[in-house]
């Protein structure tokens, strides 16, 4: 059965025979290891390019070591910025999120 996951607390629902996913919302590193801890014969995980743009590469890495298949897809849901309903519905526009740089440092 394929489960779609909304929110961090749909973690909770999730069963030890889930096989595939769709991952809806941007998850932590934390989030992606209580999928895998929960979901022992998990073999695939769908995302939306834009979510997957957003999840952590040690996230990413996981998935990977643990030979579960990340399938980047439009067709799958992509992850709403929070509270962006409101905002929609009283006809404002939301400002983006400013990114932080990342730093990068190198020792020799």
């Amino acid at each position: 059965m394929l489960r779609t996951l909304e929110s961090e607390g749909d973690l909770a629902r999730l069963a030890p025979s889930d096989e595939e996913l769709v991952i809806a919302f941007v998850p932590t590193n934390r989030d992606i290891y209580r999928v895998l801890q929960a979901c022992h014969q998990l073999k695939t995980v769908y995302v939306h390019p834009d979510t997957f743009k957003e999840m952590p590469c040690v996230g990413q890495t996981l998935f990977y070591m643990q030979k579960v298949k990340l399938v980047v897809d439009v067709s799958y849901p992509k992850s709403s910025p929070q509270g962006g309903e409101e905002a929609h519905q009283n006809g404002e526009e939301i400002p983006p999120q400013p990114r932080l740089p990342r730093l990068v440092m190198v020792s020799r």
